[in-house]
């Protein structure tokens, strides 16, 4: 009986965790919040390039890490894969990052998923590639 209380208590902590990154995200207007052994790091400019920095510069961040991001492509899936992130929240996800994330064994979770050519629309609109 109480091992089932302790799950279900454990449960309960860890989604509690990630809505507070996702309440992060959203009212400070962050690209990426990241919550790895207790610890929140915040992050403004452009998701997949800070992504790639953070595993250049301070790998073991990304690592077991959970994860909240306002828009998660291919790439961005492919740079929280390598670095062993174990959960995502993504305002908006592509079908692909979604099976790339998936397929490394992440738990993710998403405000909006969509094909490829409408999240590279998306993209563009935040700023995040320009299309010549």
């Amino acid at each position: 009986k109480s091992f089932f209380l302790s799950i279900f208590a454990e449960t309960v902590i860890l989604t509690a965790m990630m809505n507070e990154l996702i309440d992060t995200l959203h009212t400070e207007q962050y690209a990426l919040v990241v919550l790895h052994e207790g610890h929140v790091s915040t992050f403004t400019g452009r998701g997949v390039r800070t992504l790639y920095n953070i595993l250049d510069e301070s790998p073991e961040l990304l690592h077991g890490a959970k994860v909240a991001i306002k828009a998660a492509g291919q790439t961005a899936a492919r740079a929280m894969a390598e670095g062993g992130v174990a959960e995502v929240w993504a305002d908006i996800v592509s079908e692909r990052a979604c099976d790339v994330l998936q397929g490394a064994g992440i738990k993710v979770a998403y405000d909006k998923r969509v094909d490829h050519a409408t999240f590279l629309k998306l993209w563009e609109r935040m700023g995040e590639i320009e299309v010549s």
